[in-house]
């Protein structure tokens, strides 16, 4: 037996097996689907007085918001002249807080300087004191080997 096979059936024998396996995945789709509507069911059927409820205070809900915006509005309205003066306020304390910074930093730096040269002062008398004290010593020797050559010469005269 044998069975002849044109391109145009092998076509058809193509697209009917795409078609099969196109139409299984569609059928598995629908089913994942009508799964998930009986999950949302469920659901709501559970909670369908909160949701009965909620959809019942949603008008309430709308007018508390467009009160709210309205307040929102009116008190920013308000308190515009008083922000922009706040940030005036803090702009100049910033200002008056930098010229303090400097006037310290100023002030700083003179007390260092003037530590600086109280200390090399004090350093330098210190220094003084030391080398006339050497001299000083250095004369009493000298005048005390005075006194002995001058005793000696009277002893021995």
């Amino acid at each position: 037996m044998s069975a002849n096979l044109t391109i145009q059936d092998l076509f058809k024998l193509i697209l009917f097996l795409l078609g099969i396996g196109v139409f299984s995945y569609l059928i598995i789709i629908l089913n994942k689907l009508n799964k998930l509507l009986g999950k949302f069911k469920l659901l709501a059927e559970s909670n369908y007085k909160e949701l009965d409820t909620t959809i019942k205070q949603l008008p309430e809900i709308s007018e508390n918001i467009n009160e709210i915006t309205k307040e929102a509005k009116t008190t920013l309205t308000e308190l515009q002249p008083e922000i922009n003066e706040l940030i005036s306020n803090v702009n100049s304390i910033s200002g008056k807080v930098g010229s303090i910074t400097n006037v310290i930093d100023d002030t700083t730096h003179k007390v260092g300087e003037t530590v600086v040269e109280v200390s090399d002062s004090i350093t330098e008398t210190a220094n003084a004191f030391k080398f006339n004290a050497k001299n000083i010593n250095d004369y009493l020797i000298i005048i005390k080997e005075v006194f002995d050559m001058i005793r000696s010469a009277i002893h021995s005269i």
